[in-house]
């Protein structure tokens, strides 16, 4: 699992938080080309974000459902 933080000071908060989430969408967008399962981009308490590939859990708990901020659709169907 790669989180990618904003670490910074000041006014650059919300520019660095940015930067976190596209670092994110960018892993998430690349794994889900070649996944048949959805990519799920997950923010934590401390503005940090990681993707959860659906296939790789059972069932997301509640807590991680209230997270996800953006999902990435899955690029491959098994579907004939």
């Amino acid at each position: 699992m790669t989180y990618f933080s904003p670490i910074s000071t000041n006014d650059s908060n919300t520019v660095l938080e940015h930067e976190a989430f596209m670092a994110a969408y960018a892993k998430a967008s690349a794994r889900a080309a070649y996944s048949y399962f959805d990519q799920h981009i997950i923010r934590t308490d401390d503005a940090c974000y990681w993707v959860a590939d659906e296939g790789d859990y059972e069932t997301l708990m509640q807590d991680l459902i209230d997270r996800i901020v953006h999902t990435v659709p899955a690029g491959r169907d098994d579907e004939y």
